[in-house]
């Protein structure tokens, strides 16, 4: 296969355009398991212009094509918050590493593990996470719409985050502890409901929860004086749970606002790609 590849990858510079796009489709067949190969081809930079150029392109559509995919299987196969997370992460920064994106979030969990217990209120619990989240590890919402805080290594490098970024840390956090904090639809915010199973077996909200405001604590006349001010008429939909797809799709449309507001077309065309892919 790698000889075969080699020979593929040595007709890329073809001033023919029907044999560069049959080279380009046979390329593609490899996914973006191809690409530690052609960026070695492309460091070497002894092919001339034309491969480099026709190099590049074709790097950044296998790597769209492997994110499409993953987003794709991980649609469909249910995988937690996190996963999907790491595979939005990998659109933006291709080179870093998934595994340590996860490992820093594992550490930040077992912060907050250690300093749980059974006898802990509900109340209690979200005082451990906000001193955890906030006051240790010094995280803040973003007050203002600024570009580069809507993913998860924006997050936890710079310690600020917009509210869906910051909101998904805390809530994938407290699922992994067995702690229920889904997301709400509450429109311009992300709002966490914390939930405990009733005498009946059904999820009871016992309070809301905003990871943008340091964890505040909320009540549902909050919440509705929130969609007052932004001027949202009361509709009991903002009130139902989030669900995983929904959130990522919410987190892409971040994105599409974010590329829109850079004029990139191409990355806005990519990423309403991904949203459509959400939708379904």
């Amino acid at each position: 296969m790698h000889r075969e590849v080699s020979a593929l990858i040595s007709l890329i510079e073809d001033p023919d355009e029907e044999i560069y796009t049959q080279v380009k489709k046979e390329l593609h067949r490899y996914g973006d398991a191809l690409i530690p190969q052609l960026e070695f081809y492309w460091e070497a930079n002894s092919l001339g212009p034309l491969f480099n150029r026709r190099v590049e392109q074709l790097i950044q559509e296998l790597h769209y094509g492997g994110i499409y995919r993953r987003l794709r299987e991980w649609k469909e196969s249910n995988q937690d918050l996190l996963e999907g997370l790491l595979i939005l992460n990998r659109y933006h920064y291709s080179t870093e590493s998934e595994e340590e994106l996860k490992h820093r979030v594992l550490k930040i969990r077992q912060d907050i593990w250690l300093e749980l217990n059974d006898f802990l209120t509900a109340l209690e619990a979200v005082n451990v996470f906000n001193t955890v989240l906030f006051k240790i590890y010094g995280f803040q919402g973003v007050h203002h719409h600024s570009h580069g805080h809507l993913t998860l290594s924006d997050l936890l490098n710079t310690k600020l985050g917009e509210p869906l970024i910051i909101g998904a840390l805390y809530s994938w956090i407290a699922e992994s502890l067995d702690i229920q904090l889904p997301a709400i639809n509450m429109p311009g915010y992300c709002i966490l409901a914390y939930q405990e199973v009733d005498l009946d077996g059904q999820p009871e909200i016992l309070f809301y929860v905003n990871p943008h405001e340091s964890g505040q604590v909320m009540c549902l006349e909050d919440l509705e004086s929130m969609l007052k001010d932004l001027q949202y008429p009361y509709d009991i939909r903002f009130f139902q749970s989030c669900s995983r797809v929904e959130w990522m799709a919410r987190l892409i449309n971040a994105f599409i606002n974010e590329a829109m507001a850079k004029q990139d077309k191409d990355k806005v065309q990519e990423l309403r790609a991904l949203q459509s892919l959400m939708l379904e």
